[in-house]
């Protein structure tokens, strides 16, 4: 997910709410950009497993690698399995501050 977004996307931080049964204290974590202009509906890239405790912090590290800050807060799915936060993209230059 190298490309520009646009008008057209939107793009959120995912993360499961319960931990794994096989990686105790662990979350998975994904980059979802929902598309509204093809017929392509998502694309889905995972960011692996992060740690339960920090998970929050750890997902906006990995976002910075990618150029990407949350614009708010974690809101549960309506299927309560996920967590989500929108995210933008930061210009090359930009001085980034997160919060948290």
């Amino acid at each position: 997910m190298t490309q520009t977004l646009t008008d057209a996307t939107q793009t959120y931080f995912y993360r499961s709410v319960s931990t794994t049964r096989r990686h105790h204290n662990m979350v998975s974590a994904y980059l979802v950009e929902r598309r509204y202009d093809s017929n392509v509906v998502a694309r889905i890239a995972p960011l692996g497993l992060v740690s339960a405790k920090i998970v929050e912090q750890e997902i906006a590290l990995r976002g910075l690698r990618l150029r990407l800050v949350p614009t708010g807060r974690w809101h549960t799915t309506s299927s309560h399995h996920h967590a989500r936060v929108r995210v933008i993209q930061v210009r090359e230059n930009a001085d980034v501050t997160v919060s948290g």
